[in-house]
């Protein structure tokens, strides 16, 4: 009895610290259930988080007391049991004196205002920063990244901030750099087609004073982060971030279009029109046969495309990829249309477009 009961409050521990999907879900989670307390993120975002912080440690605090109290209410009755009792009841004892620690002298040392004190000027009191932090958050504008059950990193237009269960890491996006240490890379399905890629990005403040901290995301979340950043991640030569689906779909359509005939032209090729970066450098036009009389009527036919030459092959691979159905597999046997005229076309039809020699 006793071992079954304490795997099940092992289990139950591990699930009040690090929350499962299901228990994300049933709104089974400290900040779900104390969310009248805690009040709104959006609107008072240090406020709410210097809430969440308190009862989180204070309850994780009272997980080996409530064990020992389990324990005593499935029947044991050892001798140890006052003086394993009396142990854990100091651990919530002892961070009830903590918590209280924290919050005097204007709360400047608790662990959601510490990041804050460095940024605010000398007799300035870290409210008026907080403030001004809070308002960036209200902005539809910030990126808030889930890390894990726990944890997100949030980036505004001044800020850069990690939230976790016992702290905030906030520093300024022009006091900080974020540089990639480490990716690994996980396969979703046994044959490797689907792949995923996480980064571990260190957040280096440009003063001592600012710790350090470290998150790790992944490259597609990365991606969408690189938006909201004053300055890109830097990433070292040794570290190589995983392409998306449609880069990977763009490098072998460009090998495929590569084995097409060469299309001259005649006059001055133009930029892309798409990208408005690279030299127009394919042509559109018809080179598959028409399928024989019996199976006409099947799905719609090749045509030809007489407009000229727009664009490059990187951006009518994207304009392929993003209008591709079915398994990423078939996505090259499939046809697509002219961004322009709207002609269907396949694969054998965008050929490379070459200024034609001087004689």
């Amino acid at each position: 009895m006793d071992v079954l009961l304490t795997l099940f409050y092992v289990l139950f521990s591990i699930c009040v610290i690090y929350p499962p999907t299901e228990f994300v879900s049933a709104g089974f989670t400290i900040a779900q259930l104390f969310e009248n307390y805690l009040g709104s993120e959006n609107t008072n975002f240090i406020g709410y988080h210097m809430k969440r912080i308190t009862i989180t440690a204070l309850i994780h605090s009272t997980l080996p007391f409530g064990y020992v109290i389990c324990l005593w209410c499935g029947g044991e009755r050892g001798p140890w049991m006052l003086s394993a009792a009396v142990g854990t009841a100091m651990l919530p004892i002892m961070m009830c004196y903590k918590i209280l620690c924290w919050w005097e002298y204007n709360s400047t040392k608790h662990p959601a205002v510490r990041s804050l004190l460095y940024y605010a000027s000398t007799g300035q009191d870290w409210r008026v920063v907080a403030n001004s932090l809070n308002i960036e958050f209200r902005s539809v504008d910030k990126v808030s990244v889930p890390l894990t059950a726990t944890s997100k990193f949030v980036a505004t237009e001044t800020w850069l901030i990690k939230v976790s269960q016992y702290k905030l890491n906030i520093v300024k996006q022009e006091d900080c750099t974020l540089v990639a240490t480490a990716t690994d890379n996980h396969n979703l399905t046994p044959s490797g087609e689907d792949e995923i890629q996480y980064v571990n990005i260190e957040a280096i403040p440009s003063v001592d004073e600012v710790e350090r901290f470290m998150f790790r995301m992944s490259t597609t979340a990365l991606r969408d982060l690189q938006q909201r950043l004053a300055h890109p991640v830097r990433v070292p030569e040794h570290i190589s971030l995983l392409p998306t689906l449609i880069e990977r779909f763009v490098t072998v359509f460009k090998q495929h279009i590569e084995q097409n005939p060469i299309y001259y032209v005649d006059q001055e090729i133009e930029q892309c029109i798409g990208c408005m970066q690279f030299p127009a450098d394919v042509k559109i036009t018809r080179r598959c046969l028409a399928p024989p009389p019996h199976l006409e009527g099947g799905p719609q036919q090749c045509q030809q495309c007489n407009c000229r030459v727009l664009w490059c092959a990187a951006c009518i691979g994207r304009w392929w990829a993003t209008r591709a159905a079915g398994p990423q597999e078939q996505w090259l046997a499939g046809r697509c249309t002219c961004p322009v005229c709207r002609a269907p076309f396949c694969l054998l039809d965008v050929c490379p477009a070459r200024r034609t020699p001087d004689v």
